[in-house]
């Protein structure tokens, strides 16, 4: 029932359609007989307002628009493919935005997701009277949605794709029963948004994660509730888990049938020990596969606005570790000590004062730029600018305590740090 004296064209079409009833009128009291819910959105706020305080003295539920403070429930935007149906609401506070982001859904979720979805009902039928256990179906689901395919391609789907992809994880499901899978997989420097779309799918499937202490929260999240977490993080100078241990660890539970992820901060091939993983993996016989991260070192360059290699300046740069198994690292200091020569040093922070007399005593310039990056891209994220000479008495002196990207001849640009909310600490 619509009560108008000044209707828009849609709603006369709709009128003449038969989809509602039309009164050309001002509203009266009977209106608000015989009906459940009221929508007040004339043009006057204070008529608004005033249907609102009638239609609540009668005990209706009333939606003023654009006027929170008169309503008693609020309706989200709707995305309907039934029976798939998305609400956005934003408790009355954007519903502008909430159009929005209707408008950028709708272009998502293709009108055939409901026929997909009433296919997927049928198939649940079937699984679950060949697979009792809830954990094991909610995984092969997992893995049918994250993997192979990004979502919005999954679900454009035919009912006769998504049955086929269904029975092929089904029969993976059956032929690993008795042996999992590792995935050895970077998470990147911490800030969510550097994560990997790989590893976000792998993340949401997986049974069991074990994880190091450069994993940040935000990316930890991102796996599921129900999976088995599993910290293996190596901290210096505190105790820590074995390579031996976590190599037992991720083969055990592999063999135990289940979906492994190593989950390494930056990239499970820069200073990740991979191949001791991987060798122990080959030597039990259990599948693998490698989803790269994004390596700290270029999140740090990121952060201060800095190129890692520069045309006419260095044709290359050296990602180098601080320390290695006898200790620190030893490294090629002469070229290193050269003019242009560009580094990245991982773990340098305890052997950052070695790394200087090493580099000083090759000829390497005192006033040489090294700009020191602490959590690189995370929240806490602290950038020191220092020289080769003064880099030792700027840990210090900043309170940098790790994990830190020690970068070799690169000098970070003025003002960056600032615009992108970071700390920042300057000679």
């Amino acid at each position: 029932k619509v009560v108008s004296e000044d209707p828009s064209d849609e709603i006369e079409k709709w009128a003449r359609a038969g989809l509602l009833e039309l009164f050309l009128r001002a509203p009266v009291e009977t209106d608000f007989e015989s009906i459940m819910l009221v929508y007040a959105v004339t043009e006057d706020p204070k008529l608004n307002a005033k249907l609102a305080q009638t239609a609540t003295q009668r005990g209706l539920f009333v939606n003023a628009a654009d006027q929170k403070n008169d309503c008693s429930f609020i309706t989200p935007a709707i995305v309907d493919r039934d029976p798939i149906v998305v609400a956005i609401g934003s408790e009355g506070t954007s519903p502008g935005l909430a159009r929005s982001l209707k408008a950028d859904i709708e272009t998502r979720l293709p009108k055939s997701v409901g026929t997909l979805a009433l296919k997927i009902a049928e198939l649940r039928a079937r699984l679950s009277n060949i697979m009792p256990e809830f954990s094991e179906r909610q995984r092969l689901w997992a893995g049918i949605f994250s993997r192979g395919k990004d979502l919005e391609s999954r679900l454009k789907s035919t009912p006769q794709e998504i049955e086929q992809a269904f029975d092929a994880a089904l029969a993976d499901q059956h032929s690993a029963a008795k042996t999992g899978k590792v995935s050895l997989v970077g998470g990147g420097p911490g800030d969510l948004e550097l994560l990997t779309i790989g590893a976000q799918r792998r993340l949401h499937s997986a049974d069991v994660i074990v994880y190091d202490r450069l994993v940040s929260q935000d990316v930890l999240d991102m796996g599921r509730r129900e999976a088995k977490y599993i910290y293996v993080g190596k901290a210096p100078g505190a105790h820590t888990t074995r390579q031996e241990e976590i190599n037992r660890i991720i083969v055990v539970e592999a063999l135990a049938g289940n979906d492994v992820i190593r989950l390494k901060g930056g990239d499970p091939l820069i200073f990740g020990r991979a191949d001791e993983e991987i060798e122990a993996l080959e030597a039990a016989g259990v599948p693998f596969e490698i989803v790269p991260g994004i390596t700290s070192a270029a999140a740090a360059a990121a952060s201060i606005g800095a190129s890692l290699t520069s045309r006419g300046h260095n044709k290359s740069v050296a990602l180098l570790t601080g320390h290695d198994s006898k200790g620190f690292a030893e490294q090629d200091w002469k070229s290193l000590a050269e003019k242009n020569a560009r580094a990245a040093v991982y773990m340098g922070l305890g052997a950052s004062r070695f790394i200087q007399g090493r580099l000083l005593l090759r000829g390497a310039e005192r006033h040489r730029p090294v700009t020191i990056v602490e959590n690189a891209s995370r929240k806490d994220e602290k950038i020191v600018s220092s020289t080769l000479e003064n880099m030792v008495q700027n840990i210090e002196k900043y309170n940098i305590t790790g994990p830190a990207i020690l970068l070799l001849g690169y000098k970070s640009k003025t003002g960056i740090e600032g615009a992108l909310s970071k700390v920042r600490a300057s000679l």
